[in-house]
């Protein structure tokens, strides 16, 4: 009697991973609740929720829990729905459902294509003064000034063309990057936290998703909007994305109040549950004051437009509306001047 070797049938951490997450929720009886895009959500498979809070991105497939502020891939998921710290049981865990007939064994990983990002050269950090990226700033209501402060130009080349954006710095060196027409990272993708002092924190830190949003923050509290800002000295953290989540609960547990303006859609409010879940009564929602709209810098751009509009800069015109190829991309030899001349 010939006896085949139980190992030659297990399941390699690298085939659970091939796996299609939403297809092996599916195989356990879990169905979305809500979808977009490429963003399923569920109600928890780890515990008891009457909301979704459990969030599968199927194009990276990967999961992320909101309530347990914790994710991962499908081993990882296989670990928690098992109980277990051991590898090898979630593996057979996982193989177990993974054998029906209605569900492939394995999952053709998407073509990951190349971040724009890893072919941009020639990089150069120079203080905000470009009249296109004010200009910009001035588009979505942002104080000249304070956008100075907190931002700064980037020029890079990318495939042999030269672009510049706005930068604002982060925790780790990086730099959030945008224009109208691009939105990304360089470097490092972490917070960005920015004290009221230095060397002590406050008792109170206002926690932002983008920085957009913390600039229109800015640019209320110069007029003294009471209904959106707090009248009280308060340190900022912007999350730069909710990804960066668990990175952001390490800094907010020195905060005695914490105050959310984070977006109006399900990622933002899960996020805010999450947030007090563990922090409790010290948190916050504020984005109850500008209910209705996509997020705080939408809510200042209607109520500013709708109110008190701005008057264009008369340089608009010659540097905003150009087109929207050349716009934000230049000949080389123009960097030159860019880095030579104050605008």
């Amino acid at each position: 009697m010939y006896k085949t070797s139980e190992k030659k049938f297990n399941m390699t951490i690298d085939e659970a991973k091939r796996v299609r997450i939403v297809d092996f929720l599916a195989q356990l009886g879990h169905r979305a609740q809500y979808m977009k895009s490429e963003q399923y959500w569920y109600l928890s498979p780890l515990r008891k929720e009457v909301t979704p809070s459990f969030k599968v991105n199927d194009r990276l497939n990967e999961w992320y829990d909101f309530g347990e502020a914790t994710g991962g891939d499908l081993v990882e998921l296989g670990k928690y729905l098992c109980g277990t710290k051991s590898v090898s049981e979630a593996l057979a865990y996982i193989k177990r459902y993974v054998n029906g007939v209605s569900l492939p064994k394995t999952r053709a990983l998407p073509a990951t294509s190349r971040p724009v990002e890893a072919d941009m050269k020639n990089l150069i950090i120079v203080p905000l003064r470009h009249h296109a990226l004010l200009s910009y700033l001035h588009s979505r209501m942002i104080d000249s000034d304070i956008g100075r402060m907190f931002c700064k130009e980037v020029h890079y080349e990318l495939r042999q063309r030269r672009y510049f954006a706005l930068a604002f710095g982060n925790i780790s060196g990086g730099y959030e990057v945008r224009n109208p027409y691009y939105k990304g990272c360089i470097k490092n993708k972490d917070i960005s936290l920015i004290p009221q002092s230095r060397g002590e924190a406050q008792s109170r830190v206002c926690l932002f998703e983008g920085f957009m949003d913390f600039l229109s923050y800015l640019t209320l509290k110069q007029t003294d909007d009471s209904a959106i800002c707090i009248n009280a000295p308060c340190d900022y953290l912007v999350m730069n994305s909710v990804s960066n989540l668990k990175r952001t609960l390490t800094y907010l547990q020195k905060y005695t109040y914490i105050h959310c303006y984070l977006d109006n859609d399900l990622a933002g409010q899960k996020t805010v549950e999450t947030i007090a879940g563990m922090y409790g009564r010290c948190v916050y929602n504020e984005s109850n004051c500008y209910a209705g709209y996509k997020d705080l810098n939408d809510y200042f751009t209607w109520e500013e437009t709708m109110n008190n509009p701005l008057p264009k800069p008369s340089f608009i015109t010659e540097a905003f509306f150009i087109s929207r190829l050349f716009l934000f991309s230049y000949p080389k030899s123009y960097l030159n001047m860019i880095l030579k001349y104050d605008f």
